[in-house]
């Protein structure tokens, strides 16, 4: 399995472009697969520099609808199957900027652009590769904190936030966007869906900002998990990461624009 970052807030090589936002181009068993697009066109752009046509993926993920994971969508020129929670569409706003937080592009559009997939329950994309649909949350120190507001002023509590899995001979491999949900839960659902408790790796964002419990709970539990690998990114937060690095060190990667990780 090879994982390149096409776009990540964080970048060390200034041929790339990067952004606020998440987007993944994975490659598995022959396929072509991206999870996320972030919030313009640098992940195509970057993709390019890499020798990557985005026009030759075989599917999308769109792991939720915010715009920092799904505004590169409208540059995607082929028609592809597009995965993702029947409540992607949905109106949100930020409550620090007060702007829109959503995607661009409407339901109708989706549905003329791709093959549109929609499902709250998990969706076999092909052998040992899950979209996780909607996941439960059952901890007491995840899914606590929302950035945006639904149209009503209530927390925007991203109940289409979902991630992938793919199941390996060594174990999962369980990839979000933000974990708005919670890594942990996320985690927890992909174990059930696939039936196996090994945990290969685990990456992409976290949606962790402060050294707080929250960080330590999450950090406890990928020890008694005993998870190889762990790659953050995205709005897993600098102060976090270098939590992570200090407690369980060489579990931990930090990913960035532009780069590839064989697991």
């Amino acid at each position: 399995m090879k994982i390149t970052v096409l776009n990540d807030n964080r970048c060390h090589n200034p041929i790339f472009n990067n952004e606020h936002g998440l987007s993944l181009y994975i490659e598995y068993n022959d396929k072509k697969m991206l999870l996320d697009t972030g919030a313009s066109d640098n992940f195509k752009k970057n993709a390019e520099k890499l020798n990557i046509n985005i026009n030759d993926v075989d599917v999308v993920f769109l792991s939720h609808g915010h715009y920092d994971h799904g505004d590169g969508l409208e540059y995607i020129d082929s028609h592809p199957p597009l995965i993702m929670h029947p409540n992607a569409c949905d109106y949100r706003q930020s409550k620090r900027t007060k702007r829109y937080g959503g995607i661009s592009l409407n339901h109708d559009e989706l549905m003329n652009r791709f093959d549109l997939i929609e499902t709250k329950k998990p969706y076999k994309y092909m052998d040992n590769v899950y979209f996780l649909g909607e996941i439960k949350r059952n901890n007491n120190f995840e899914a606590l904190k929302f950035p945006m507001i639904t149209r009503n002023g209530l927390d925007d509590q991203v109940e289409d936030d979902s991630g992938i899995v793919i199941k390996t001979d060594q174990g999962i491999v369980v990839i979000s966007g933000c974990a708005h949900s919670g890594i942990c839960n996320t985690i927890e659902y992909a174990k059930e869906v696939t039936h196996e408790s090994r945990i290969l790796a685990v990456m992409g964002g976290f949606h962790l900002k402060e050294n707080d419990e929250a960080t330590h709970r999450t950090i406890q539990y990928m020890i008694d998990n005993h998870v190889k690998h762990i790659y953050l990114a995205h709005c897993t937060s600098d102060i976090v990461c270098n939590e992570f690095v200090r407690c369980i060190k060489e579990k931990i990667t930090i990913m960035a624009t532009g780069e590839t990780y064989q697991i």
